[in-house]
């Protein structure tokens, strides 16, 4: 009979004691600085301020959006849900960009091209003419992916070209030329719009072309976003709405004689705050400094020509004013008709919002 009772208690679940701990488990995050994991610790109680920074509106989202906002969300939820921190999470809207303000001009100026209802003959001189300049970009491309791009929008280019241009003046298909105009059109888009950019973008003043471009996009953002499940923005910024605190920031680094003007823009001094005792410039990924491929593509499209590099007193230095050119939107500032440059964005927008220190 003991047996059998013993035999019983054994197939049953013992009562589990649970281990002798200190603490609570912390909750450890990485470190850019360190990189390696560290015990967080707000710096206000249960209190956490958090400025995510946020898309570029100049097209539609893709994976590496949903990635990264997704990721953030997850930890987002394990903060404010688990561990019970009171989290006011900041995320910004960059709509002023030079990635904006060139594929804006172009689908406007691509827009008045087609209007006009080009003929057949006229299209595909003005395409091949495009292609031009085209062929030689993919020539002089390195980067593998992109110029894979750029060889099969040239390679689909090409077929269009050679399909409508088979089409006799006497053709009696009116509706097969209406087709492959339009596949022409659609293929041609991106090397089409970029010549027409190069001949007229300078002479486009409607700068609400800037401003719907990026709001069509932002919608489109928001609405991935929901589809995913992730969490709106407790504050949601827009640089364009923060122009006279992006001045005043410019101003306040001038002062501290971090930053200079040179022709009507403002350049962050990056030799003269790496040299104070107390910064150190580059010092989350140190090894990146004076990648000038990496500066070139922060700087923009717009902002790399030789008059604007040599404006630098380093080629390190980067813009957080730009003076407008014609063709760009533009806002009164102390130094002349401008906008802010990429690099200040965040600072400006995250300070405003959750202080001096995040």
């Amino acid at each position: 009979m003991a047996d059998q009772d013993q035999a019983r208690r054994k197939r049953t679940q013992p009562t589990w004691t649970p281990p002798a701990g200190t603490s609570d488990t912390p909750l450890k995050l990485y470190n850019s600085l360190t990189r390696k994991k560290e015990v967080f610790v707000p710096q206000k109680g249960r209190r956490v301020g958090w400025y995510s920074c946020g898309p570029t509106v100049y097209d539609t989202s893709h994976m590496g959006h949903a990635r990264s906002y997704i990721s953030f969300d997850i930890l987002r939820r394990v903060m404010k849900d688990y561990f019970n921190y009171d989290v006011l999470y900041a995320m910004n809207i960059t709509d002023i960009d030079d990635k904006i303000i060139k594929r804006a001009r172009q689908n406007y100026l691509l827009e008045q091209y087609l209007d006009k209802k080009p003929s057949r003959k006229q299209l595909l001189e003005d395409v091949q003419t495009a292609m031009q300049p085209y062929r030689l970009k993919l020539e002089g491309e390195t980067d593998p992916d992109k110029k894979a791009m750029l060889q099969r929008i040239t390679n689909k280019v090409e077929e269009a070209v050679t399909k409508l241009g088979q089409i006799s003046d006497n053709n009696l298909e009116p509706n097969k030329e209406e087709e492959l105009t339009k596949v022409l059109v659609r293929d041609a888009r991106d090397p089409l719009s970029e010549w027409l950019d190069s001949m007229h973008g300078c002479e486009v003043t409607d700068n609400s072309i800037f401003t719907k471009l990026p709001q069509h996009f932002e919608q489109e953002f928001h609405k991935d976003m929901d589809a995913l499940n992730v969490l709106p923005a407790d504050v949601l910024t827009r640089v364009s709405e923060y122009i006279p605190e992006v001045i005043e920031y410019v101003q306040t680094i001038i002062d501290k004689g971090y930053g200079y003007e040179s022709n009507k823009s403002v350049y962050f001094d990056t030799t003269k705050f790496d040299g104070a005792d107390t910064h150190f410039y580059a010092k989350l990924v140190p090894e990146a400094f004076g990648d000038s491929k990496a500066m070139l593509e922060g700087e923009g499209d717009l902002s790399i020509s030789q008059d604007r590099l040599s404006e630098k007193r380093s080629t390190t230095d980067f813009a957080v004013w730009k003076a407008s050119k014609p063709g760009e939107p533009s806002w009164d500032s102390p130094w002349g008709m401008g906008r802010p440059g990429w690099h200040i964005e965040c600072s400006v927008m995250a300070s405003s919002i959750l202080g001096e220190s995040l």
